[in-house]
């Protein structure tokens, strides 16, 4: 899968900026689950939630929830994936 390293809000000298991409419609989804407490991660991981929800983008911010949808994301063909309608749920 492509993947490009991106940097913090904070970290106003590197790029690219995650925040930039989020605005230029350049992520399709975020995971972003603080890993420790410390204020520099709580407040870039708050500009790129809020940032991510203001623009509508998927955003996973629990650590089992994301898990699982990685491997998932990892393990499975489109032909596993069963694609229903709506109404269909109900």
């Amino acid at each position: 899968m492509p993947n490009t390293r991106v940097y913090w809000p904070s970290e106003q000298d590197k790029q690219p900026q995650a925040l930039d991409l989020l605005h230029n419609k350049q992520i399709d989804m975020v995971v972003n689950i603080p890993k420790n407490l410390t204020a520099g991660e709580l407040s870039n991981g708050y500009k790129i939630r809020r940032a991510a929800i203001d623009l509508n983008i998927p955003l996973l911010t629990n650590a089992r929830l994301a898990s699982a949808f990685i491997q998932a994301f990892c393990t499975m063909t489109l032909d596993d994936l069963a694609i229903k309608a709506w109404e269909e749920y109900k």
